[in-house]
């Protein structure tokens, strides 16, 4: 069972190292090889029985081990075969969607790359071996943003996205780091059984959360960390697909849910999961409703979904946030495939020059629609469940929560609806459209097929698959303010058309939200910048002591030829003067010509020591030293 474990993420891998290699000599640009390697993942996933945890220990020292290895526990294969199943459907669209792009290899390669980083992620037993994977999806996540690199503002996008999220993953590293020097290993399970039996002070175990909360909020766009999803749009559609459903924004709510009795354990740190979560989901929410961009709403959806969660599990819920974890999966998915579609048949993703398009593209407007109503909450599809398992967890709590959820509920229905009609209801603007390839409508449907689908498989089971407790059911009457409120909020945003359906506050809102988010990546961007210089002269210091060292190696060895042709003549006129002491000894001045030779002879020797290695070791450590000065300049640059 170790070697299907092993080869859950080595096979997506593999799969993206061949079609970096060879994907141009494939029908498909190795596209093929990936989702070949997925569906084979997925396998495994089926066969491995859970408790299967292979480790190695990578590092001992000083009562501190840092273990790497992998593990099956119930969230782990759920959350693993989620990411695995929507990959399996992107990568099918991704077929379609990418057959005539010239670049597809290496479409393929940093997909392959993003996938297996994940499953890697998901299944990893120690922070040290999840922190990694955690890096490795941010650098293929900015691979892929900036894909089309040629495109105007893809570069920026991907800089932006990769360095805030990198503010939060400082949180996080730092976190790991305290857990390391508290328990002295990073095994998720050690840490866990630590906190269980109470071996961890209050104030450590606040701080870690905290810090590892850092690494969430960046990860899952969530304030203030959220202007980098937004502008992710630019990325090809499967990207926006992928990231932004099942893998990189789902990777945050992931780690609490991972670390989550830590987090119990801790009551400001659910404090804080649930402020952030509730502020995130409002704002975006809000911010949604006038958003004139269809993948701009997604994605704004997409922070206010993600809110939604995080809000489950500050509220003590952390089943329904596994279950909308899974929901949102799949319905977002398949909205942004079907926005994909749009954009690609009429050029445009602007929700004013789109209109009517159910009409010439039946199935990709259902899909759409059966993915809408499912993100509304509308029963009986996937939405509806969950949103469910997150009112029962808000009532649980009181009056405010509850009525909170319904806000959101109802935030989301004018959005999705204003975004879903005006693109695909009213007056029909295009007639021309080309036929859509079976890949992409194979995808597609796999995953609407999911968001109708997978709220009826888990309810009432979800719980009996992790090993978090069920919600209570939410009293009949907050069920039927969520519905209300969804019905109201579809109808009432579909009926804005185009424009925005609160007004223009939300935009402003918007908008001063991205220059305020801007803000931190322009400026390291510049900081970057001011260091080219700097960075040039040091480069200039270092050829310039390179040179200088060769040069001076250069002498030395003049010097050396020098010196021991000066020892050899000595040592030559020390045997002639011996050779002469003897002609003198047998005149009587034996014991002086003895000591005479003795000297010369010992000051041979000291020539032939200074000959044999000093200048060697002088000259390596003057080199020795000019290295280490450039490796710590390389490092005060790099840092």
């Amino acid at each position: 069972m170790v070697i299907e474990l092993l080869a859950i993420p080595i096979l997506p891998l593999l799969a993206a190292l061949a079609a970096l290699c060879v994907g141009r000599r494939l029908p498909w640009g190795g596209g093929e090889l990936l989702v070949g390697a997925i569906a084979l993942a997925v396998i495994d996933l089926l066969l491995v029985p859970e408790g299967v945890n292979p480790s190695a220990t990578w590092f001992e020292s000083g009562g501190f081990q840092l273990t790497v290895g992998l593990e099956v526990t119930r969230l782990t294969w759920f959350v693993a075969m989620i990411v695995a199943c929507v990959a399996f459907g992107v990568g099918i669209y991704s077929l379609g969607y990418m057959a005539k792009k010239p670049d597809r290899p290496r479409f393929f390669a940093e997909l392959g790359l993003f996938v297996g980083a994940m499953l890697v992620l998901v299944l990893s037993s120690s922070l040290v071996l999840l922190f990694a994977a955690w890096e490795f999806v941010g650098l293929a996540s900015y691979l892929l943003i900036g894909f089309n690199y040629a495109e105007a503002g893809a570069p920026y996008a991907a800089t932006k996205a990769f360095l805030m999220t990198r503010i939060g993953d400082v949180g996080f590293l730092l976190g790991w780091l305290l857990a390391l020097s508290v328990t002295g290993t990073t095994g998720i399970g050690v840490l866990v059984g630590a906190v269980g039996g109470g071996q961890i002070g209050s104030g450590a175990l606040t701080a870690m959360t905290f810090l590892v909360l850092a690494g969430a909020v960046g990860k899952s766009a969530q304030l203030p960390l959220t202007g980098w999803l937004p502008d992710a749009m630019i990325g090809p559609t499967p990207v926006s697909a992928l990231l932004h459903s099942a893998t990189m924004v789902a990777a945050g709510v992931f780690l609490v849910l991972r670390l989550y009795p830590l987090f119990e354990a801790a009551p400001a740190a659910l404090a804080a999961l649930f402020w952030i979560g509730a502020a995130t989901a409002l704002v975006a929410g809000l911010i949604a409703t006038a958003e004139m961009d269809l993948k701009r709403v997604l994605a704004w959806s997409t922070a206010s979904q993600l809110g939604e969660m995080m809000i489950a599990l500050g509220l003590g819920g952390p089943l329904a946030a596994s279950f909308h974890l899974a929901a949102h999966a799949a319905f977002k998915s398949t909205l942004f495939l079907a926005a994909g579609v749009v954009q690609e048949e009429t050029g445009t993703r602007a929700l004013d020059r789109l209109g009517g398009l159910i009409r010439v593209m039946p199935f990709t407007g259902g899909v759409f629609v059966i993915a809408a109503l499912a993100l509304a909450g509308i029963p009986p599809l996937s939405g509806f469940w969950s949103e469910e398992a997150i009112l029962a967890a808000a009532t649980r709590q009181g009056t405010g929560a509850a009525l909170l959820i319904v806000i959101l509920v109802f935030l989301a229905g004018i959005y999705i609806g204003r975004a879903g009609g005006a693109t695909f209801f009213g007056e029909c603007r295009r007639t021309d459209m080309s036929k859509t390839g079976w890949p992409i409508h194979a995808g597609t449907g796999l995953l609407a097929f999911a968001a109708a689908a997978l709220g009826w498989l888990l309810a009432g089971r979800l719980a009996g698959i992790l090993s978090f407790s069920g919600e209570p059911e939410p009293a009949i009457t907050w069920r039927v303010f969520a519905v209300a409120a969804a019905v109201v909020g579809l109808g009432f945003g579909a009926s804005r058309g185009s424009a925005p359906a609160l007004g223009l506050l939300p935009a402003k809102l918007g908008k001063g939200l991205m220059v305020a988010t801007d803000a931190p990546a322009i400026w390291t961007m510049r900081l970057a910048g001011l260091v080219d210089p700097v960075e040039a002269a040091f480069d200039r210091m270092a050829r310039t002591i390179a040179m200088g060292v060769g040069a001076m190696a250069r002498t030395s060895q003049s010097i050396e030829r020098g010196l021991d042709a000066a020892a050899e003549q000595t040592a030559r006129g020390t045997w002639r003067l011996a050779r002469d002491t003897e002609r003198v000894e047998a005149l009587g001045f034996g014991r002086g010509g003895d000591a005479l030779a003795i000297d010369i002879a010992a000051g041979g020797e000291r020539l032939r020591t200074l000959q044999a290695g000093q200048l060697y070791f002088y000259t390596l450590a003057l080199f020795i030293w000019a290295a280490a000065a450039l490796v710590v300049g390389g490092l005060m640059l790099w840092l």
